[in-house]
C-alpha cells in the first residue's frame, strides 16, 4: 500500500515539472534563438515510480530579418504553442490521475482499518 502511495506522489511530481518545463517553454516562446526544452517521464531505475529526464529540441526556429539592418537573418524560437499546450495537459491529467489513486488507496487503507479495529 505505502510503496502505491509513493508511486502516485512520484507522479504527482512529474506532472508538476512537466508543467514547469511547458511553463517556461511558453515564457521564452518569443526569445530569439530560444530551443525548446521537453519532459520526458521515463520509470525509475527501482521501479517504484517515475522520473524525468530533460531534452532540448535542437530543431531550428524560423528565420526573419533584423530590425536592424534588414538584410541579416535571425532565428526565431523553435517553441510551437500548440504542442505546450498539449503538453501542460498531459501533465494535469497525469496529476490528477495520481492524485485520484491516493485518494482511492486511502479510502482502501481507512476500511481496512475499519475491519481489524
Amino acid at each position: 500500500m505505502i510503496a502505491g502511495m509513493a508511486s502516485a506522489l512520484s507522479g504527482i511530481q512529474t506532472g508538476g515539472r512537466i508543467l514547469s518545463v511547458g511553463a517556461h517553454n511558453i515564457a521564452n516562446a518569443q526569445t530569439e534563438s530560444f530551443k525548446r526544452i521537453r519532459a520526458l517521464p521515463v520509470e525509475s531505475s527501482a521501479g517504484n515510480g517515475v522520473r524525468v529526464t530533460w531534452q532540448t529540441d535542437e530543431r531550428p526556429g524560423p528565420q526573419f530579418l533584423s530590425s536592424v539592418d534588414s538584410i541579416s537573418l535571425r532565428e526565431g524560437s523553435n517553441v510551437d504553442l500548440g504542442k505546450e499546450i498539449i503538453s501542460n495537459l498531459q501533465g494535469v491529467n497525469l496529476t490528477e490521475a495520481n492524485i485520484a489513486s491516493i485518494r482511492v488507496q486511502d479510502k482502501i487503507l481507512g476500511s481496512l482499518l475499519d475491519i481489524t479495529g
